[in-house]
């Protein structure tokens, strides 16, 4: 397996600069690492799956080594067995006819009936001959007995070197599994650190964007509630430049016009009371605007010196244009009543 291309620095403080292509200026640091620790978890799971397949050759070889060496044994130890039963016959005949021949035909044996074969002093020339041809029948079956050995023997060196050959197959692809089993131990640990470091990473990440989020509502509602203040602000000088005024007047004394649906609300609300007010005193006005909603319906219709006036002190004109900016803007769903149609 090739080495890996870079190194990995242990807990969290990883560099955004792992084996990854550079990234545009003003990219995003972190996500510029994510994307380098997940190039590099690729490239590792990839790494070890042909490391896997590359132990599972080296186990099938060596197998087969101990199988080739186990086989071999049996057979030398077969041929070792064999060589000592020829080596005890042999050597067993060889007595038993050396002293049946002195015995029987030489000597005359021991037995009263047997005639022996050189019985008279006429004899002694043959009898020199006999025991100078057995002495070479003798010889030749021991001559064939060292022959039968060297050839036993030369096949038990042949089958020694296979199964020395075969020792050391099996040792070389024990040693070569070994080493990639340490491969993908390594391996194993290095995506351990790029798992853990991506993990820190995703975190940061998320810490920051939900930081930012908090951010953005935080402003949000900083900015509304400064919108609210000078609205406030903007009618407490309206109302103090106008001390006759009742209460705040639209620039119109005329609403604008109701579409069937609005009209359907305020006989569903009020009865088209517009200083109708709901027993927990919740609801308001002829649209039963709650004091937040109207807040809001007064903002989208450009009249925040509405703001903060109860709906029900308004006048019917300015109910009705809040009513209309705010059906503009959200539609029906402020109202749950039966003009809705649900």
């Amino acid at each position: 397996m090739h080495p890996l291309s870079c190194v990995l620095i242990a807990g969290a403080a990883c560099s955004a600069s792992l084996c990854a292509p550079s990234a545009p200026a003003g990219a995003d640091p972190i996500a510029q690492q994510i994307t380098a620790l997940q190039h590099q978890a690729a490239q590792l799971s990839s790494e070890m799956l042909l490391e896997q397949l590359q132990i599972g050759g080296y186990e099938q070889q060596y197998n087969a080594a101990i199988v080739r060496v186990q086989h071999d044994q049996q057979l030398t130890a077969q041929i070792q067995l064999a060589i000592t039963r020829n080596q005890q016959r042999v050597g067993h005949d060889t007595t038993v006819l050396q002293q049946a021949t002195v015995t029987a035909y030489v000597d005359g044996g021991t037995t009263a009936n047997v005639t022996p074969l050189f019985s008279d002093q006429r004899a002694d020339g043959d009898r020199g001959e006999y025991q100078t041809v057995l002495a070479s029948t003798v010889t030749d079956a021991v001559d064939q007995l060292r022959s039968d050995r060297q050839t036993l023997r030369a096949k038990e060196a042949t089958l020694e070197n296979v199964e020395a050959e075969d020792e050391s197959t099996q040792a070389e692809s024990q040693q070569l599994l070994e080493q990639a089993q340490n491969t993908e131990g390594e391996l194993e640990q290095q995506s351990t650190q790029i798992q853990g470091a991506l993990a820190v990473a995703v975190a940061q990440q998320q810490a920051e964007e939900a930081a930012a989020a908090a951010a953005a509502v935080a402003a949000a509602q900083a900015k509304a509630e400064a919108q609210a203040e000078a609205a406030a602000a903007q009618a407490e000088a309206v109302a103090a430049t106008t001390p006759a005024a009742v209460g705040p007047q639209s620039t119109s004394t005329v609403g604008p016009a109701l579409n069937s649906f609005l009209q359907c609300v305020v006989q569903a609300e009020s009865g088209g009371d517009y200083q109708a007010v709901s027993p927990t005193g919740t609801y308001m006005g002829a649209f039963q605007f709650s004091q937040s909603t109207w807040n809001d319906a007064a903002m989208l219709a450009g009249l925040p010196t509405l703001v903060g006036v109860p709906p029900d002190e308004a006048s019917p004109a300015e109910q009705d244009e809040l009513a209309v900016a705010l059906y503009a803007a959200d539609g029906s769903a402020p109202w749950y009543d039966p003009c809705t149609g649900r």
